[in-house]
């Protein structure tokens, strides 16, 4: 087995700060879970195609950035750390990634370290990680949009954000609804400044927009 340790992350800027500053390998876990469709089988045929439409990339193009798949195919490091932060965006990749280790039985060590991903901060480190229930809150959750009670380690404010997320009765549907005078640049510049915890991104936001402008 190797050695030194597989460290996972979940934010391109914080996987080149990390690689910097502590000179480790660090492997980006790739994706946007709180958008979209997806089924039980990660990294699955039927998965690729979903998700990368969902993110509106071709297959190949999602495929060629399956780093954390690439890497974890001999399923053979004695410790695996995860770097995520604990809004929504994050804790659904984080769950994904729980999920798919699960999937492919990995029985390392397993430990998360929960940043701030705007400033780096680390907010909790070494937090021991028992795999075993991961599976079932993703199948729950992303898979079939419901919610569920137990959520292991997950923080419960970004699941409860997650849902807020999807409902055309959330608090950012609600946001847009009530700013449409405004230029959409204005728009989307409010809606992230209001959606921290969310974690989104400004395609996320304009995406919000549009759909709520449309309703």
């Amino acid at each position: 087995m190797h050695n030194k340790t597989l460290n996972i992350t979940n934010s391109e800027y914080f996987n080149e700060y990390f690689i910097s500053k502590f000179d480790e390998t660090a492997v980006l876990f790739c994706e946007a879970m709180m958008d979209g469709e997806a089924v039980t089988n990660i990294y699955s045929p039927r998965f690729i195609e979903l998700r990368a439409k969902s993110l509106n990339v071709t297959e190949n193009e999602y495929i060629a950035k399956m780093y954390v798949y690439d890497v974890l195919k001999n399923n053979d490091y004695q410790t695996i750390c995860l770097w995520f932060g604990k809004d929504t965006f994050c804790q659904m990749n984080l769950l994904t990634l729980l999920a798919y280790l699960e999937q492919i039985e990995y029985h390392g060590e397993l430990k998360l370290n929960h940043i701030d991903d705007e400033t780096f901060e680390l907010l909790e480190s070494d937090i021991n990680v028992k795999l075993g229930i991961y599976s079932k809150i993703y199948e729950d959750i992303l898979v079939s949009k419901s919610i569920t009670k137990d959520i292991g380690l997950l923080c419960a404010r970004a699941i409860d954000l997650f849902f807020d997320y999807h409902s055309d009765k959330g608090e950012l549907a609600k946001l847009v609804r009530a700013n449409t005078h405004k230029e959409k640049i204005e728009l989307i510049s409010l809606l992230l400044k209001q959606s921290k915890d969310y974690g989104l991104s400004d395609l996320q936001a304009e995406r919000l927009i549009n759909y709520n402008l449309t309703k």
